[in-house]
């Protein structure tokens, strides 16, 4: 830990002291760049004899110089990111883009599904009628399904539409990376100009890349990809998943390991070509570097190339190096070049990887039994669970804070997986260099980085479906783990006196009990509130309600759609889940058997419990329809049929089903004819859920239940079709706010004009998820009256 007080380490802790203040609140940056530069100026100046020059004095001068130029730079980055025209873009904006495409783009032969999301750099953005301006930056762009192969370093010129991702009910008051507040939806794409050597070099080696690995590598080339290049948007949603369960998915980013192994065979093939030891770190630092500019340069893998260059730069001048600095080196250049990166997940998972490893490693090997380092043999495994286990410590808190799932599996599961990565990625990086010189060499390692790869996805299937090896977690509360972390460093102080062992112990314990008491004394802290919330979010062609009720438990009914480049579930509501702190849901209902309603039900079942799943249970062979009673099946889920007259009450809200009947199921002859129909009621306040039932069924409805359908609140039935939301239903239920769930452009033409018409002959408000993103309602009991009113993000 004494490493902690370098002086660059110093430094860098007071540059991000001043950082995050300035990118959460704007710190105006050429004050706070003037006042640093006033105060390290002043003490180069000053020259007065009676002043403090202690050593200490001109330190703290130093550091709070340091603090302020944190704060403009965090400034700077605030301000940038609020002006980019990328977060100012309204939803739908209709747009002309010249761009650069920085991925290649296969045929549609070569690549089935909906077209994945391919990075483009922008020269100039304009809209329709030419009132936004220039714009530049990365956006990234949806091509049309038809067409063909276009390179990486092709200047196309696009008419998209813009499509803005769904901002949470409570966004976060830190700046957004504007390079992932939307992405463009293509209807033509123009080749303008081919790839070319003198306008984009390093785009076209990367072209040329991409189509070498497709070639050599046919079965597992999006991996390669990923491996070698960092492009991720062709993997396998499923395999993703699998490696996301396992705690393995830093192993298909570009990290440090990555450069590092890039780093060695270079090295290698550099001393078998007898380059000279002088010169050879020079070369390989030119080529890391090369490396890091093709494939975007991003944070973990500039991180990475930092280090090696600093390593390699002191082995070059025979000086010795604390790998400590070296990190925080790296993370200054990388921050002062980029602020915002500070809030990448990348940037995070990265650093807190590196420095769990160097600054919990010692500890924990100075605590083993001493026959455990020095016996050859059990050194290995011991000195890789140690490594694992320290960055697996260090970066749980940020895993759990942005994507809700830890994986202790992941520990056991690095065992096998880093030495196969390793072992694939070595083999894909020479099977490339080698194939044009020598092809049957090159295809025999292209083969067996294949079967490295392949070892790889079996050990991510099995550690997947380990009992318990991932699990979904709520958002860490920061303020807890801060307080947590303050009464551990308190208690040490006053412990001084005891042992060092007992000094520990005592401290751990002590932190352990308030972490254990912390939820107890919050909850007698914090007034119960009694409102009812309700989410229609916005997950495309598809439903998906989340319930909140007075009590904080929540409800899912539907959970969107699922295709082959997208999944609602694993998308849309999990985020929206792990954003809101929820860490259960005691009901998922799913209203009947079509993939807009339940393709993401088996990622939710896989990423949160579930108290139970209710569902009209029409036996269908729908894949999806049986992968969702599997997974609920595997994680002990219980099951209800939905069926008219049952009635669940939970925390002061009644869940009336009145839709369908046993008789109804005998007779089925579509899935949207057994729509569970479930209408919620909230005090005198009621929203009617009738999922995609036909008007005949609406018809049916009014005549059983006259009386009992009114509701403030009516989600359109199937998405606003014209075969659904008949006069009579509007009749019975008289809504004040109707709610269509739909995409904002889709096949079906939802929602049809003539229920549009109807609505608007009534006077009936509508609201529209493909147009306004997520809509929320909070309903208040104010003297056992109802009030509900629509949250404004």
């Amino acid at each position: 830990m004494a490493s902690l007080s370098r002086p660059l380490v110093l430094a860098f802790l007071a540059f991000l002291a001043g950082l995050l203040p300035g990118l959460r609140w704007g710190a105006p940056p050429v004050l706070f760049a003037l006042a640093a530069a006033l105060l390290i100026g002043g003490l180069l100046l000053w020259r007065d004899p009676t002043a403090p020059r202690s050593r200490r004095f001109r330190g703290a001068v130093v550091l709070i110089a340091f603090v302020l130029a944190g704060g403009a730079f965090g400034g700077a980055g605030h301000g940038a990111a609020a002006a980019d025209c990328r977060s100012t873009l309204p939803n739908g904006t209709q747009l002309h883009v010249r761009g650069v495409l920085t991925a290649s783009s296969l045929p549609a032969a070569a690549e089935p599904g909906m077209p994945p999301l391919l990075p483009v750099r922008v020269r100039d953005l304009r809209t329709v009628d030419g009132t936004t301006g220039r714009c530049r930056g990365e956006m990234r762009v949806r091509l049309p399904a038809d067409s063909l192969y276009i390179p990486a370093g092709t200047v196309v010129e696009l008419r998209a539409e813009w499509m803005r991702f769904a901002l949470p009910v409570a966004p976060s008051a830190w700046p957004r990376d504007p390079r992932f507040t939307g992405f463009l939806l293509a209807s033509s794409a123009t080749v303008i100009a081919p790839p070319s050597f003198t306008a984009h070099p390093l785009l076209l080696m990367r072209g040329r890349m991409e189509a070498h690995l497709q070639r050599l590598f046919p079965r597992h080339a999006t991996i390669a990809e990923a491996l070698l290049l960092g492009r991720r948007e062709r993997v396998d949603p499923a395999l993703r998943e699998r490696f996301a369960q396992a705690g393995l998915s830093h192993l298909l980013a570009i990290s440090g390991m990555h450069v590092g192994l890039i780093a060695g065979v270079l090295l290698l093939v550099g001393r078998l070509l007898r380059i000279p030891l002088r010169r050879l770190p020079l070369v390989v630092v030119g080529a890391v570097l090369l490396y890091l500019a093709m494939i975007g340069a991003p944070p973990s893998a500039v991180r990475a190339g930092v280090m090696i260059s600093l390593v390699l730069g002191g082995f070059l001048l025979q000086r010795p190096f604390d790998p400590l600095p070296v990190v925080v080196a790296a993370a200054f250049l990388i921050l002062a070049h980029r602020p915002a990166a500070v809030l990448d997940p990348g940037f995070q998972m990265s650093f807190a990887g590196v420095l769990g490893i160097l600054l919990l490693r010692a500890p924990i090997v100075r605590r083993l039994p001493t026959g455990w380092r020095h016996r050859r043999w059990v050194r290995a495994p011991v000195e890789m669970a140690i490594v694992s286990t320290a960055a697996f410590i260090a970066t749980a808190p940020v895993v759990a804070w942005h994507f809700g799932r830890i994986a202790p599996i992941s520990v056991l599961a690095n065992f096998p997986a880093i030495p196969l990565m390793s072992l694939g990625l070595t083999g894909i990086v020479t099977a490339t260099a080698i194939e044009p010189v020598l092809p049957p060499l090159g295809r025999l390692l292209a083969d067996g980085a294949g079967a490295m790869l392949d070892g790889l996805d079996r050990v991510a299937t099995a550690a997947a479906r380990v009992p318990h090896g991932s699990a979904a977690v709520p958002r860490p509360n920061p303020w807890l783990w801060a307080a947590a972390a303050l009464t551990f460093l308190l208690v040490v102080d006053a412990a001084a006196r005891l042992r060092r062992a007992a000094r520990w112990a005592v401290a751990g314990g002590a932190t352990l009990s308030f972490l254990l008491a912390w939820p107890a004394l919050a909850g007698a802290g914090r007034a119960a509130d009694p409102a009812l919330e309700i989410h229609f979010l916005d997950v495309g062609q598809g439903d998906a309600t989340v319930i909140r009720t007075p009590a904080d438990r929540w409800i899912l009914v539907d959970a969107g759609p699922r295709g082959d480049r997208y999944d609602a579930g694993e998308r849309r509501v999990l985020p929206f889940l792990r954003a809101q702190g929820v860490h259960r849901l005691e009901l998922l209902i799913l209203t009947h058997p079509h993939l807009d309603h339940i393709g993401g039900a088996p990622a939710v079942l896989r990423g949160i419990p579930v108290g139970r799943l209710i569902e009209p249970g029409l036996a269908v062979g729908n894949p999806v329809y049986l992968e969702t009673l599997r997974a609920a099946e595997t994680r002990g889920v219980p099951w209800s049929a939905a069926r008219s007259g049952r009635s669940i009450h939970l925390d002061g809200i009644t869940l009336d089903f009145l839709w369908p009947d046993v008789e109804t199921l005998d007779a089925v002859t579509d899935a949207n004819d057994i729509s569970a129909v479930v209408r919620l009621r909230y005090g005198d306040f009621a929203l009617l859920l009738p999922g995609d039932v036909p008007a005949a069924v609406e018809e049916e409805l009014v005549v059983r239940h006259p009386g009992a359908l009114k509701s403030q609140i009516l989600k359109a039935a199937h998405h606003g079709s014209r075969t659904s939301s008949s006069a009579a239903l509007l009749e019975a239920v008289s809504p004040e706010m109707v709610v269509i769930s739909a995409a904002r452009r889709n096949r079906y033409e939802h929602p049809a004009p003539e229920v549009l018409d109807r609505l608007a002959d009534r006077g009936i408000a509508v609201a529209h998820t493909g147009h306004e993103g997520t809509l929320s309602v909070r309903v208040e009991l104010r003297d056992g009256v109802p009030r509900w009113r629509r949250l404004v993000p």
